[in-house]
C-alpha cells in the first residue's frame, strides 16, 4: 500500500483555450435577485474557433441576456451544461441567449455544434460571484431525477421483427419515444429514439418485397420518418411540407413502399420541418434498414455499425455505443467480412481506420462498386448522409483497432476492435511464490484483469498496477469477482518469489506471477501481447519492450476487451460492471445475419 501510495498520484493536464479578450460585469448596487439583469455583446470570431470575449464575470442570481455575432459562414453553438444552456447560433446572424446565473462558480461554455478543426478548443469561462448556492452544494452536476425509462445498448433488438400480411405485404411497426441513454459510459443522456433505443432497430428485407411501416409518434412534437437511398413513391418520402403533415404527437402514419434498390440504406428523421431536422437527428432518430438482393453472396460475418454524435457531451457513439462499450467485430482465420457503415449523423464525417488489413469498397451509398473499379484502402471517409460497404479476408490474426481517424472522435468514444476468435485465450501455467503452479483455471468464476510488466520498470509497470487497483476500488462491491494478475516479462530477473513481493507492496489483492523462459513466452503469446529485451547499456543491461494493455476474461476465460491505463479505471471499471450485469461474450456465429 505504501508503494502504491507513492506511484499513484498522477496530475492529468489539460489544454486551456483561452478567447480573445474579457469583460467583467459585476454590479455592487443592485441587491442579487432574480430580477438583476445584464446585456453582453460576444462575438464568434471569423475563421478563429474563439468567442470575444473568452471570459465574462456576473454576480449569481443575474438575469444573463448575451446578444451573440455569429462572424463565421457555418453554424455554432453555445452552450453551460450546468444552467441547462444549449442554442444554436446560426451563421451570420446574431442570436440572444438568455440564462439566470443562480449559483456561484466557475462555468465553462463551449461549442455545441460540430463546426470545424477547432471546434474542440472554442471554450470560454464564465465566473459567477456573489454569495449564491454554489455548484458542489446544488448538486448541479447531478441528473434531476426522470420518470423517462433509462436504457442502453443492452436494451435494445438487433433486427425488428415483422408480420406478413395476407397480400404478401411484409408490416413493421415503428415508434419514436423519448429515453434517457446510457451510451455505457454511465451518463444517460435525454434522447429520442425509433421504438425507444438508438439507433433505431435494423429494418432487413429483401428486393422487390413490399413494405409498410406503421408509425407512431410519441415524442413531445411532431415528426416524420425519412426512407433514405430507396427509391419509392413521393407521398411515403417523410418530408414535412413536401410529401406530407409531420404526424403530430399521439397519431399513426403509415408508409409503404418497394425494397428497391439493394443496399444499405438508412431511415431518419426529417424533423417538423426543415429547421428541426438536425435537432432531431442528433437526439437519436435514426436506424439502418439493409434490402438484400435476392442472389445475396452471404458474407462469413457481416456487421453493421451506425456512427451518430452527440457533440455538446462530447460523445461520438458507434451503433449507440462508447468505446469500450462498443461491440467488437469477431472473426475467424479465413472469414469473408463485410463492415456495413452507416454516418447517421447531422454534421460530422468520419475517416474510419482499419489496422492490420486492407479492405476493399464494395459499395457507395448502397450501390454496389463494379468489379475492377473497387478501391482498396484502409480509411474510408464517411460523410454526414453517407454508407460504405467495405471488405476484408480475415487474414492476420491479432486484436485489431477500428476507429474514427478524427481523434477526437475517438476520444469521444469512436473506436472497436476487429477480434480473432481464440488469438486471446488467455491460457497460462505460471508460478505464483516459491512452488505454486498455478494454470487459468485456478481463477475460473472470477473476472481476471492481467497486465505485464516487470520488476525494475519505473515508468509504466507501476502506473499499470495501480490503475488495476483503481479499478477495483471504483468497482466498489462489485469488486470481489475481479482478479488482478500482473505477469512478468522479465523471468530471468524475476523470480516467482520476486514477482509477488513486488506487487504486494502494492496491494494484497494483487496476483503477482512468474515461471521459467518457456511459461512465460506462452503465458504472453496466449493473450497476443509481446515482449523483448532492448539492451540500454547500463548498469542493468538490459530492459524490457513489452505490451502495455490490460485484457480483461470473463469467468470462464473468454477474453472480453482490452485496455491502456490511461483510458481511465472510472471507464475501464463501468466496462466491467456492464458485462456483469448484460455482458455474453458473442460468438462469430451471432454476428452472422440470420443466425
Amino acid at each position: 500500500m505504501v508503494l502504491r501510495a507513492l506511484l499513484g498520484a498522477y496530475v492529468v493536464l489539460g489544454l486551456v483555450f483561452i478567447g480573445f479578450g474579457t469583460v467583467s460585469v459585476v454590479s455592487a448596487s443592485m441587491p442579487v435577485a432574480a430580477s438583476q439583469e445584464i446585456d453582453i455583446d460576444m462575438r464568434v470570431i471569423q475563421n478563429t474557433w474563439t468567442w470575444d470575449p473568452g471570459e465574462i464575470t456576473v454576480e449569481a442570481g443575474t438575469l444573463v441576456r448575451l446578444h451573440i455575432t455569429n462572424e463565421d459562414t457555418y453554424d455554432h453553438g453555445f452552450a453551460i451544461r450546468e444552467f441547462n444552456v444549449d442554442q444554436r447560433l446560426p451563421a451570420s446572424q446574431t442570436t440572444t441567449v438568455e440564462f439566470v446565473a443562480s449559483r456561484s462558480g466557475d462555468f465553462e461554455f463551449y461549442c455545441s455544434v460540430y463546426c470545424g478543426s477547432g471546434h474542440f478548443g472554442q471554450r470560454g469561462t464564465l465566473f459567477v460571484t456573489g454569495e449564491g448556492e454554489s455548484v458542489a452544494e446544488a448538486g448541479a452536476a447531478e441528473a434531476p431525477e426522470s420518470d423517462i425509462p433509462v436504457r442502453s445498448a443492452e436494451d435494445a433488438i438487433s433486427v425488428l421483427p415483422y408480420e406478413v400480411d395476407e397480400d404478401g405485404v411484409k408490416v413493421f411497426r415503428l415508434t419514436a419515444e423519448v429515453v434517457m441513454w446510457d451510451y455505457g459510459n454511465g451518463e444517460p443522456v435525454e434522447s429520442w429514439g425509433y421504438n425507444g433505443q438508438l439507433p433505431g432497430p435494423e429494418i432487413r428485407v429483401t428486393e422487390g418485397d413490399r413494405v409498410r411501416v406503421e408509425f407512431t409518434n410519441y415524442l413531445p412534437e411532431a415528426t416524420t420518418v425519412h426512407w433514405h437511398g430507396i427509391d419509392l413513391m413521393n407521398w411515403s418520402d417523410g418530408v414535412p411540407g413536401y410529401t406530407q403533415e409531420a404526424t403530430r404527437p399521439g397519431e399513426t402514419f403509415v408508409y409503404e413502399f418497394d425494397a428497391y434498390p439493394a443496399g444499405t440504406r438508412f431511415y431518419h428523421t426529417h424533423g417538423l420541418d426543415h429547421l428541426s431536422e438536425a435537432r432531431q437527428m442528433d437526439m437519436g432518430l435514426a436506424g439502418p434498414i439493409i434490402i438484400e438482393p435476392r442472389d445475396y453472396d452471404r458474407p462469413d460475418v457481416e456487421h453493421t455499425i451506425v456512427l451518430t454524435e452527440r457533440i455538446n457531451r462530447g460523445l461520438f457513439p458507434i451503433s449507440g455505443r462508447v468505446y469500450p462499450d462498443t461491440e467488437p467485430i469477431r472473426v475467424t482465420y479465413g472469414d469473408r467480412v463485410r463492415i456495413r457503415m452507416i454516418n447517421a449523423g447531422s454534421a460530422t464525417f468520419h475517416p474510419m481506420h482499419l489496422h492490420g488489413h486492407q479492405f476493399r469498397v464494395v459499395a457507395t451509398d448502397g450501390n454496389p462498386v463494379p468489379a475492377g473499379l473497387e478501391l482498396v484502402k484502409n480509411v474510408q471517409t464517411v460523410m454526414p448522409g453517407d454508407t460504405y460497404d467495405i471488405e476484408f479476408i480475415a487474414d492476420n490474426p491479432g486484436v485489431w483497432l477500428f476507429h474514427c481517424h478524427e481523434l477526437n472522435h475517438s476520444a469521444g468514444g469512436m473506436a472497436t476492435a476487429v477480434i480473432y476468435e481464440d488469438v486471446i485465450d488467455g491460457a497460462f501455467e505460471l508460478q505464483e511464490g516459491p512452488g505454486r503452479l498455478v494454470t487459468e483455471s485456478d481463477f475460473d468464476g472470477m473476472y481476471r484483469l492481467v497486465g505485464f510488466g516487470y520488476t525494475n520498470c519505473t515508468d509504466y509497470c507501476p502506473i499499470t498496477i495501480n490503475t488495476m487497483l483503481d479499478v477495483l476500488d471504483s468497482l466498489g462491491d462489485d469488486a470481489d469477482q475481479v482478479q488482478p494478475i500482473f505477469i512478468s516479462v522479465d523471468p530471468e530477473r524475476d523470480s516467482p518469489e520476486a514477482i509477488a513481493s513486488y506487487v504486494q507492496a502494492f496491494d494484497s489483492r494483487m496476483v503477482g506471477l512468474s515461471g521459467t523462459r518457456e511459461q512465460v513466452t506462452n503465458a504472453i503469446r496466449s493473450f497476443g501481447a509481446f515482449a523483448r529485451q532492448v539492451n540500454t547499456g547500463s548498469a542493468a543491461g538490459y530492459s524490457m519492450d513489452h505490451s502495455k494493455a490490460m485484457y480483461l476474461m470473463d469467468p470462464d476465460g473468454n477474453f472480453i476487451n482490452w485496455f491502456i491505463h490511461d483510458f481511465g479505471p472510472e471507464n475501464v471499471a463501468r466496462a466491467i460492471r456492464n458485462h456483469m450485469r448484460h455482458g455474453t461474450v458473442r460468438s462469430v456465429a451471432a454476428n452472422q445475419v440470420g443466425l
